[in-house]
């Protein structure tokens, strides 16, 4: 169900449909010297565990926003490390460095993108704004509200999230999305390609800003097979992993290859 995209050296990269090409090396001329470690073993949320950068500081955000939602997110306890749905452990090889505090269904369902619609509708259900919580599959739209019909409770929004999961495809997903320039990065916004056989995407979870203006973010992934959302390192740039920088070109993560012209947003969040 995965589309192809067209890469055209030098040239225009579509977002949703870009090829993944993992031999490109990041940069990692910042010209950050400090040494200072940037992560609090006893933080129990992506606020406290993470420290910004020296010089920068978290970037304003509203209360009760799916941006508050991200930043405080409940980790598990540092050290834990990613399960796959069917309870084996996936190996770190500085992959991640926390993983977020949240059930996984035994099936075999939460890879990349649905990482993110999950993330997203357990924020929109907290908030009980059911009619919010909807998606497209290939042929039609997916809504809580039709397919829960008056059953709000958590047994029936997990049965949507497993139900969604299942018919929701990365070209499908990218029908919710709209572009976004790298130099307007929010958080809740996200990477995200379509590529075959399988696209991935990766989601913006917090963010910091120095006085020039530069922004540093931090990512959040599942991947396949499903497995628990986890914090992306960045061994690319250890002086301030697990923060990315904001800038021009490729984004390397661990496990894929971003342009930063796939940042894209939920058309219907703004905030």
């Amino acid at each position: 169900m995965k589309k192809l995209g067209f890469i055209v050296l030098l040239g225009a990269i579509f977002s949703c449909n870009t090829l993944n090409n993992e031999s490109i090396v990041y940069s990692n001329a910042m010209g950050f010297t400090e040494n200072t470690p940037l992560i609090n073993d006893f933080g129990k949320t992506v606020l406290e565990r993470f420290d910004a950068p020296l010089g920068y500081d978290r970037v304003t955000i509203r209360p009760n926003t799916f941006s508050e939602y991200l930043r405080t997110l409940q980790l598990k306890p540092e050290g834990s490390l990613v399960r796959y749905y069917n309870g084996q452990i996936k190996a770190n090889n500085n992959i991640y460095v926390s993983v977020v505090d949240l059930p996984l269904s035994q099936k075999n369902l939460q890879f990349s993108t649905d990482s993110v619609i999950r993330l997203l509708s357990e924020y929109l259900f907290s908030q009980n704004k059911f009619d919010k919580i909807a998606f497209h599959s290939e042929s039609k739209k997916l809504g809580f509200n039709e397919f829960a019909d008056g059953d709000f409770s958590r047994n029936s929004f997990n049965e949507y999230l497993d139900f969604v999961m299942e018919n929701v495809s990365t070209p499908s997903f990218c029908k919710d999305l709209k572009s976004v320039p790298i130099q307007d990065i929010k958080i809740g916004d996200v990477f995200v390609q379509n590529n075959l056989p399988n696209g991935h995407a990766v989601l913006v979870v917090d963010m910091v800003e120095n006085k020039k203006g530069e922004k540093l973010f931090l990512l959040a992934q599942s991947f396949q097979p499903a497995q628990d959302i986890q914090i992306v390192a960045n061994p690319n740039q250890p002086e301030i992993s697990p923060w990315y920088s904001v800038k021009e070109g490729e984004l390397l993560t661990p496990e894929w290859r971003f342009m930063t012209t796939d940042l894209m947003r939920f058309k219907f969040l703004e905030e």
